[in-house]
């Protein structure tokens, strides 16, 4: 458990330093939500009572989780093995378990503050509604996109050699799953054929609604 916390530490420092992506990371949600925020103000969703607006901060936050997961722990972890880093860290006494782990608490780290940016963005812009009261219920939802963002990256880092190769693959994933699973337009806005197909091809599209279904609660 030292050990794990001494490299996530490290690792940490590691990230704030790369300050293109943090910068990123932090400023695009908020200027998306921002933006659509300002866009869709006037736009209600049939049969609730409830605008688009409303659908906007969980839709934003799995955009958070991908990005740091897929986009960031991937990146990390494919240049470690590219750059023999991996053998290095075996020798100092750390096994795969031990730096993948501090990997991506790094990356859940970044993740939580940036979530907790949007979210207080969202509270003073505008006056959308926080489930309070399913808090636990959230974090389990979070808690599963992670695990199943974190399955995608180490599947991709175990059949690609090239850190390169890793990067193009992520970007694909990421855009894929931000479009085509309701997390940059609410899929209550998509045409029906478009709708019917990622609810079969895009699994983020139940974990964001499963966010949106709490949000109403």
């Amino acid at each position: 458990m030292n050990k794990t916390f001494i490299f996530s530490k490290y690792q940490s420092k590691l990230l704030l330093r790369n300050y293109k992506t943090m910068a990123i990371g932090f400023l695009m949600p908020v200027l998306m939500f921002i933006i659509f925020s300002n866009v869709f103000v006037d736009i209600g969703v049939d049969n609730t009572e409830f605008t688009i607006v409303d659908y906007l901060l969980p839709a934003f936050i799995p955009i958070i989780i991908i990005n740091a997961v897929i986009v960031i722990y991937g990146q990390y972890l494919a240049s470690y093995e590219e750059q023999g880093n991996l053998l290095k860290y075996r020798l100092l006494g750390l096994n795969n378990v031990t730096i993948s782990f501090g990997i991506f608490i790094a990356t859940l780290i970044f993740q939580v503050a940036a979530i907790l940016i949007l979210i207080i963005t969202a509270i003073i812009a505008t006056d959308v509604p926080i489930p309070y009261d399913n808090v636990l219920s959230v974090i389990l939802v979070l808690t599963v996109i992670n695990l199943f963002q974190f399955a995608i990256a180490y599947l991709v880092t175990a059949v690609t050699s090239k850190s390169a190769t890793y990067q193009s693959i992520a970007l694909i994933l990421f855009n894929y799953q931000m479009f085509l699973g309701g997390l940059t337009f609410p899929p209550e806005m998509f045409p029906d054929f478009l709708r019917t197909l990622v609810e079969y091809v895009n699994p983020i599209y139940y974990v964001d609604g499963n966010e949106r279904g709490m949000d109403r609660k």
